[in-house]
């Protein structure tokens, strides 16, 4: 469907999509809850039955860690070495370990049809990112949509937006970002600075420390003579430091 400025954009709900096939892992979720045991440990007990089980390798020893000895256990599909990684998370998010894996246990499989997206379509690829807490994709493209990455985001388990017509590729935008770096580091005013590329907005994003604050910011920045970029779609948004950032400039 037609959206602003000329783009084009088709949403995938998440109720159309399919949805995430786990039937171990929900035995494993019934179990804990009957059981009264963590989640996290009704997991590595069963991973460390499946290690005992397909490998010759000792598994009766204090401390043992299919993760560390046996890194190819998995449980439907996902490696055990990131459903301990799923711990973190659930940790750090303040959320709960069964929620963690609902919400990221499919982050290997969505890499693989991301990777083979980015493979497809280089040139065509704007940037890839979750949004919602990782419940959606968000995919931008620089010209139409291509019906195949449609085909290919069908396959995922979450909502997927799909933006076409943005006017930039990441690989243009990376360049935009060398260019912008290059003549940033040879302005003799500039003392460190900083630059990402965002892929939402098409914008270099620059944080500049200057040898000397300025009392004038705007006309700080215009003294950059900034260089005129190739792509009209692709803007430079320069913030002011006092502070030392990343790179030197040279």
């Amino acid at each position: 469907m037609p959206a602003a400025a000329g783009t084009e954009t088709i949403v995938l709900a998440r109720a159309d999509q399919p949805r995430a096939h786990r039937p171990t892992l929900e035995r494993l979720k019934r179990e804990a809850a009957s059981s009264g045991r963590p989640l996290e440990e009704v997991v590595k007990r069963f991973a460390t039955r499946m290690a005992a089980t397909a490998s010759p390798k000792p598994t009766d020893f204090e401390g043992y860690d299919p993760a560390v000895t046996d890194p190819d256990v998995t449980i439907d599909g996902i490696p055990y070495a990131e459903l301990i990684d799923l711990r973190t998370i659930a940790k750090s998010e303040g959320i709960s370990y069964a929620e963690a894996i609902d919400r990221f246990g499919s982050q290997s499989s969505n890499s693989r049809v991301i990777d083979q997206l980015n493979a497809e379509f280089p040139d065509e690829i704007s940037g890839v990112g979750y949004v919602g807490e990782h419940r959606g994709l968000r995919i931008g493209f620089k010209g139409p949509i291509p019906a195949r990455a449609v085909e290919l985001a069908r396959t995922l388990p979450m909502e997927v937006t799909l933006i076409g017509g943005k006017g930039f590729s990441a690989d243009d935008l990376r360049l935009a970002q060398d260019t912008v770096v290059s003549w940033l580091r040879s302005r003799p005013e500039v003392a460190t600075m900083t630059a990402y590329p965002d892929e939402e907005t098409g914008q270099v994003k620059v944080t500049v420390q200057p040898k000397v604050m300025p009392g004038d910011a705007e006309e700080f920045k215009r003294g950059l003579r900034l260089p005129r970029l190739d792509n009209p779609h692709i803007t430079i948004e320069v913030t002011l430091s006092a502070e030392p950032i990343a790179v030197r400039s040279q």
